[in-house]
């Protein structure tokens, strides 16, 4: 009696676990995408409290001085762009890392069961739930962004555990086939294993360097996307020799089929991760549901945080870096392409204090055009102001206004010096 019951019980347990899995990961994904629901309300809900402050701070300056209204100006356009970003990270980032999170889930749960032998022989190859593993990191690292340095070393450090994890379980795998295997499979997992080991070589080395956030992302993204070619070119090289030549019998496999999707999602993958199309698929999603004008904003936002300073630290940081340069202080070499990093006749020793709209123009141009006519456009507008107004025009030029030591340092700042000047001057020449 005790074997028939065991005998009956084996043919419920496939679709038990099936079901199980299933209940429990679409219970999940619904779970998680409320969630992010949420989120994105009360993003919303907090941008919209956010724009009936900035426009009581525009009131109260109203009465106030032209300086102190230009920098009331500029505090609120500051909150309108940062709130505008968050918004799109909620909908482009968050969107993103929420459908990895919910894939992932897919795919970790079948490897835990496989793990602890709790996968049953009836149901399909487990092997496709691996599937999910490349197609979350893809998510995630579309999620990234160049000035998320936290996040990019939180991704680094994971990828780094997950090729530790993979490169030994490659490295058992290939050491603990058998003998008289004809598939040949230490072949195969010691190829893995190698592609594993390289991903943990570029991490060690990434982290003992420290280079840039945007660098760092990018040499992750070419490592990811590098990795995920060979490991895809090596499955649809392997499975389908193995079916014809080492072993017939995998060819009628449950395993064959869903071996080889594994290798052509990996392809997939890793074409997708190229840069143009990261940067179409991202620049699509920022577009649902957002104007140019906030799309603008999160952009001017994204530069602002480059120095990882808040909206409260970053305004009085500009204000007191601020400065100009009368026309009448300027010569026709000051526009030179060949001058040294800190400019030629002593460019920042012309410059003077400002205070924000204060400065009547933010200069536009290119180093690599020829200063002759870049000067010639330059003294015809400043005639004309000059004309109007009664005196020389005060100009906010990159070389002479920015700190040539600490350049770093200043770039957060750069948008509040654009909106510190009262118009923009371009001028525009060939390269540019």
């Amino acid at each position: 009696p005790r074997p028939t019951a065991a005998r009956t019980a084996l043919p419920m347990q496939g679709p038990t676990v099936a079901a199980v899995y299933v209940v429990v990961c679409v219970g999940f994904t619904v779970g998680l995408f409320v969630a992010y629901s949420l989120w994105a309300l009360a993003s919303e809900s907090a941008a919209g409290k956010g724009r009936p402050r900035a426009r009581r701070a525009e009131q109260l300056q109203a009465g106030k001085r032209r300086e102190d209204r230009r920098s009331a100006d500029v505090q609120a356009r500051l909150q309108r762009a940062f709130h505008a970003r968050r918004r799109l990270r909620v909908r482009v980032q968050g969107l993103m890392l929420t459908t990895a999170l919910a894939v992932l889930v897919w795919g970790l749960i079948p490897a835990g069961l496989v793990a602890a032998d709790l996968w049953p022989e009836s149901l399909h190859s487990w092997v496709t739930a691996f599937c999910a593993f490349p197609v979350a990191f893809v998510f995630t690292l579309m999620s990234l962004r160049p000035t998320d340095t936290v996040c990019i070393r939180v991704v680094s450090g994971c990828w780094l555990v997950i090729a530790l994890l993979l490169t030994g379980c490659f490295v058992a795998l290939a050491l603990g086939h058998p003998e008289d295997d004809p598939a040949e499979t230490e072949w195969y997992f010691g190829a893995q294993a190698l592609i594993c080991s390289g991903r943990v070589l570029f991490e060690v080395h990434a982290t003992v360097s420290s280079p840039p956030p945007r660098r760092r992302l990018l040499r992750l993204t070419g490592v990811v996307r590098g990795s995920m070619a060979l490991g895809g070119l090596a499955s649809l090289l392997y499975f389908p020799l193995r079916a014809l030549y080492l072993e017939p019998a995998f060819a009628s496999s449950k395993d064959f089929v869903p071996s080889l999707a594994i290798g052509m999602v990996e392809i997939v993958c890793a074409v997708l991760l190229h840069p143009r199309l990261r940067g179409v698929a991202l620049a699509a999603l920022s577009r649902i549901g957002s104007t140019p004008e906030e799309r603008e904003a999160a952009v001017v936002a994204s530069l602002c945080s480059l120095g990882r300073l808040t909206r409260s630290e970053l305004l009085p940081l500009a204000e007191a870096n601020f400065r100009a340069i009368r026309f009448d202080r300027l010569k026709r070499e000051d526009l030179a392409s060949a001058l040294g990093s800190e400019g030629g006749g002593g460019l920042a020793a012309r410059t003077q204090p400002c205070s924000l709209g204060a400065c009547d123009a933010f200069l536009s141009h290119s180093w690599h055009d020829p200063e002759a006519p870049k000067w010639a456009a330059l003294c015809s507008w400043a005639r004309r102001f000059e004309a109007e107004e009664g005196r020389p025009p005060t100009l906010w030029l990159d070389r002479a206004c920015i700190d040539q030591s600490r350049i770093a340092d200043s770039l957060p700042c750069l948008p509040v010096f654009v909106a510190g000047g009262e118009t923009p001057l371009v001028l525009a020449g060939p390269a540019g």
